[in-house]
């Protein structure tokens, strides 16, 4: 076919007007650019509808975006943790469970040998759970710590064979507050001001037994009666303070 047969003959031969070819055109539907057609009515108001009710939804749900949408009822916070900052800031505490916990810390010098859990390890190091020597008076444990004891001595029926250093170089706070924490944790005591050691108990004893330089053998620790108590006042245990 020849390419004449593709041209218009009506627009070659001038019978067809611009007038008519405008029209033509306009009667057409054009896609916008980019080949996009028009956004219908019913989506604009589905949409809009959607932005209407989702607002308010969350609006009537949030609170005005309060802070109270994460608090249910009955919630009671924790007490605020202490930062070391003024004293009304920090949470009040019984002077007993400050007096323990800072004698847990000592403790870890002794976990080598006793263990976290103080029953210590059979056949070498004695336990301090059901130990005679702990659940006895003050006075022989606070003999032990100040100048140590050499073996052979029997704790429970078990005879060790070992020796306990002297554990005086630690500040009169420090051997009161494990003493404490030994007797209390480990030792079968009541809840009580019996089994607390104090700074001014350690502080005497020193100068009672300042006299012995030598680790303690069994002998002389059984010399002193079981039930002996270090000189020195009991002390409230929410205070520290001395009882009347």
């Amino acid at each position: 076919m020849d390419k004449s047969d593709n041209n218009n003959l009506d627009y070659q031969q001038g019978t067809i007007s611009a007038v008519d070819l405008h029209d033509a055109v306009r009667r057409e539907h054009p896609l916008h650019p980019g080949e996009r057609g028009t956004i219908g009515v019913s989506v604009l108001v589905i949409s809009a509808l959607i932005l209407i009710f989702g607002g308010g939804h969350l609006f009537s749900t949030s609170n005005s975006f309060s802070s109270s949408i994460y608090i249910s009822d009955g919630y009671v916070p924790e007490p605020r943790p202490s930062l070391g900052g003024a004293a009304e800031d920090t949470a009040e505490v019984a002077w007993i469970d400050k007096w323990t916990s800072d004698g847990k810390k000592v403790y870890a010098n002794c976990i080598a040998c006793h263990q976290a859990s103080g029953l210590g390890i059979p056949g070498q190091f004695p336990p301090l759970v059901g130990s005679e020597w702990v659940d006895g008076g003050t006075k022989r444990l606070g003999a032990i710590l100040l100048h140590g004891i050499n073996g052979p001595f029997k704790v429970g029926g078990q005879t060790y064979n070992q020796l306990m250093p002297a554990w005086n170089n630690l500040s009169d706070d420090k051997i009161a507050q494990v003493l404490t924490y030994v007797r209390r944790e480990f030792g079968g005591l009541p809840e009580g001001v019996d089994g607390v050691v104090t700074t001014e108990m350690i502080k005497a004893a020193r100068d009672e037994f300042i006299g012995h330089t030598a680790p303690y053998t069994e002998a002389e620790l059984l010399a002193i009666p079981q039930d002996a108590e270090l000189s020195g006042a009991k002390v409230d245990l929410q205070t520290g303070q001395p009882l009347p």
